[in-house]
């Protein structure tokens, strides 16, 4: 018995740069799977509430070496089967030899899971200097390089075959891969040359680390368009409820933060209701530079600010239908 696409048990998702290239601004958001034994029935109510509020699309944290996150492809699978919406699933490569990503990634294709958000991953906190396993990936373009081989139908040869046991093609896979961007990274050419080392692997879409400045972005587009890069790209950034939570952020992240959105929010958290006000306001007005700078959406790091991001989700979603994108004036500002 032939078993054709439509026969297949799980669906298989939209791909996500049809998403991002049909003109509309794309509503997302990034949610972290639960720590390992906390109850996951949270993430599925926390996934409800940013779906209410208007996420298009969720993508799905992948917990680097060491990490105690587990879940990241279930809960990437109940996105696109329980809620209907698009996922991305992350993938890091650190600490994974070439046949056990090829052995998980036939895992994702199998569950109808068509976009994945390559990279290599971040050591466990406080680790020094890392390296690959032996037989292992150094870096994220070589996963890309990888995936990209897969989508041609061509897999790894088996572990231990006699020599004459060659490459062969199979059914390829029709992944949709993402690539991490870092429009803040220290050095200006190297932010760049990275980033084309992964579109030229194979990369399709690329999404940017935490961002809070738009002139940032819009640099970074530009080094890019110079460089022959024309994947969409997109920004990736939070919702700031004071300068005391920017602070924070900024040092975790070091990125940086301009001059009129830290003059937008309050010094503290000491009214909520009114640091939730002005921060989205702040976040609204960040979301307007953006798509002025050309964004094809807004990616959303929720962070365990549920209740803020379903809100400022819910207002972008509101102001798209009446093509006004802010709380605030958007006026420019010195």
């Amino acid at each position: 018995m032939t078993v054709e696409a439509k026969d297949m048990v799980f669906k298989a998702d939209v791909n996500l740069v049809d998403i991002l290239t049909e003109g509309r601004f794309a509503l997302s958001a990034e949610i972290i799977p639960p720590r390992n034994g906390a109850e996951y029935v949270k993430i599925l109510g926390d996934i409800g509430a940013l779906v209410r509020g208007g996420a298009e699309f969720l993508s799905v944290t992948k917990g680097a070496g060491g990490s105690l996150r587990g879940g990241s492809l279930p809960i990437a699978q109940a996105v696109k089967e329980k809620f209907g919406k698009t996922a991305v699933a992350h993938f890091t490569c650190r600490d994974l030899l070439a046949v056990e990503i090829e052995n998980q990634l036939v895992d994702h294709h199998y569950f109808g899971i068509r976009n994945i958000l390559a990279l290599r991953g971040d050591p466990p906190e406080g680790q020094g200097g890392w390296c690959a396993r032996e037989g292992g990936l150094d870096f994220a373009h070589q996963l890309i390089t990888q995936i990209a081989n897969m989508n041609k139908g061509v897999y790894l040869v088996r572990p231990n075959a006699p020599a004459a046991d060659a490459p062969v093609r199979r059914d390829a896979t029709d992944f949709c891969i993402g690539a991490a961007a870092y429009p803040e990274y220290p050095d200006a050419d190297d932010r760049v040359r990275f980033f084309k080392m992964k579109v030229d692997a194979g990369a399709h879409f690329g999404m940017t680390d935490m961002l809070f400045d738009p002139e940032a972005y819009a640099r970074f587009m530009d080094a890019c368009a110079a460089a022959g890069i024309r994947i969409p790209v997109l920004p990736g950034t939070r919702l700031l409820r004071s300068k005391i939570h920017m602070e924070r952020m900024l040092a975790r992240f070091k990125v940086g933060v301009p001059h009129w959105l830290r003059a937008m929010l309050p010094d503290d958290d000491s009214d909520v209701s009114g640091a939730v006000s002005r921060g989205a306001e702040a976040f609204l007005k960040l979301v307007e530079k953006l798509r002025g700078y050309g964004a094809p959406g807004i990616h959303l790091f929720v962070i365990g600010d549920v209740s803020g991001s379903e809100y400022v989700l819910s207002e972008l979603a509101w102001g798209r239908k009446k093509d006004k994108y802010s709380l605030a004036d958007v006026r420019e500002e010195s």
